[in-house]
């Protein structure tokens, strides 16, 4: 199993013969001014696309040498089921040797911990500890509370995730998307402490995923603010909250009740229109992006998609239980009749907290064009940013969007522009109060 050496000027991988001879190539070395991020990955094999030019691979087993595919040249030294250390580089654009490096360790965490600790070094330093705390029934939710060398009495943001099982980094357990992780330490890193955490039956929290409503999930981002304001000891007037996707429902909707009114909100991907017709827009955006062929055959057999949908939905809008199903998956049915039900548009017009909406141009699961409407409903400073090329997963494509394009995105670092963006403007609205 290969071996990581972390020192003050960068990283080295060391390669058992074995590896080299399969790899093509001798021991990896990155200087730590080309690292850009650092993570764990539980298993390696599901962030591994492409072609494999050269190297060798056991099916199921072993991946050793070079991937390349999605325009990114990634290092991979994996095994199934094992977990590995993801580092991302500056990209072989800007003269790192590869995009990506990918290598099991014998403890990847420890390993992930200790290249973090020489990067924070040359950076502004900031720490990281699990935090818990109580929702208003008494359901305990965990996350982690990333602090900046400042400490805990300054500004803080509460950064909420998207739908679906997605626990306190932002992480699918088949999509390892990244988001709330990647907002966390741009914002450390800008001097701003934030609070993420595990959805209810996700990760270490308690509760219930498939039980939990779109309206609990309301309640308990509104606990985490007064857990902020309170038990965490940040600044009361200085707690901003920023979502993405559903999230981004969550946060607009903390910003229309004057009890948890955070002092700045922003929107990553941010519907205008109802859940109802959020949902059948991506079923139609899902067919545009389908293989030709494929939007074919389902011409011929007259199958309406759209159709299908609209009576799947009003099949679950109909039931009366927390579980439901949709075709042969188990859904949380409470959540979908809730967020049906969903308008955006009151909430907005009630919003009073300043805002600033990102919304890529090649969303697929939200219209880009509901920024105009977010725009005209905010009764209070608003900004609104349509980014050329960004997808939902906030990361940029060249290609036509498509849900088939995902998998490939994820294993690209989160948008720079848009970290930096959503971590300069939050903090300089967060430093006038």
């Amino acid at each position: 199993m290969a071996e990581m050496t972390v020192t003050s000027s960068g990283l080295m991988v060391a390669l058992s013969r074995g590896e080299k001879i399969a790899a093509l190539r001798g021991d990896v070395r990155i200087p730590l001014s080309q690292i850009r991020d650092v993570d764990v990955l539980a298993d390696a094999f599901t962030n591994i696309r492409g072609r494999r030019v050269p190297g060798l691979a056991v099916p199921g087993r072993i991946r050793i040498g070079t991937w390349r595919g999605g325009r990114l040249r990634t290092f991979v030294v994996a095994r199934r089921g094992v977990p590995a250390v993801r580092v991302c580089t500056v990209g072989t654009e800007a003269g790192a040797e590869v995009d990506e490096l990918i290598v099991t360790t014998a403890n990847a965490a420890t390993d992930a911990q200790r290249l973090r600790d020489a990067l924070a070094s040359g950076r502004p330093e900031f720490t990281e500890r699990e935090v818990a705390f109580e929702s208003f029934d008494g359901t305990t939710l965990v996350g982690m509370l990333a602090v900046p060398s400042g400490g805990t009495s300054g500004p803080a943001a509460l950064i909420l995730n998207g739908s679906g099982v997605i626990d306190r980094d932002g992480d699918h357990a088949r999509l390892p998307i990244g988001v709330s992780r990647a907002i966390a330490h741009a914002l450390a890193r800008n001097g701003m402490a934030s609070l993420r955490y595990d959805k209810r039956g996700v990760g270490a929290s308690g509760g219930d995923y498939l039980t939990a409503g779109f309206d609990d999930n309301v309640e308990d981002a509104a606990s985490a603010v007064e857990w902020l304001r309170t038990t965490g000891g940040f600044a009361r007037d200085a707690v901003a909250v920023i979502g993405h996707s559903e999230g981004a429902c969550l946060a607009m909707s903390l910003g229309a009740r004057p009890g948890s009114r955070p002092a700045a909100v922003v929107l990553l991907s941010a519907p205008a229109m109802t859940g109802r017709e959020v949902l059948l827009w991506q079923t139609g955006k899902a067919v545009d992006g389908m293989p030709r062929a494929v939007r074919s055959v389902l011409r011929l057999l007259r199958i309406d998609v759209l159709a299908r949908q609209r009576k799947a939905f009003a099949e679950l809008y109909r039931s009366d239980g927390d579980v439901g199903r949709l075709g042969r998956r188990k859904v949380n049915a409470r959540w979908f009749r809730e967020f049906l039900d969903f308008d955006p548009k009151p909430i907005l017009r009630e919003n009073l907290s300043p805002v600033l909406a990102i919304t890529g141009a090649k969303d697929i699961q939200v219209d880009p064009d509901d920024l105009e409407v977010i725009a005209a409903l905010v009764p209070d400073e608003v900004d609104t940013v349509r980014v050329p090329d960004l997808t939902h997963l906030l990361r940029r494509d060249r290609n036509a969007p498509s849900l088939r394009a995902y998998r490939g995105l994820v294993r690209r670092p989160v948008d720079a522009e848009v970290l930096s963006l959503v971590a300069d403007w939050t903090a300089g609205h967060l430093q006038r109060i």
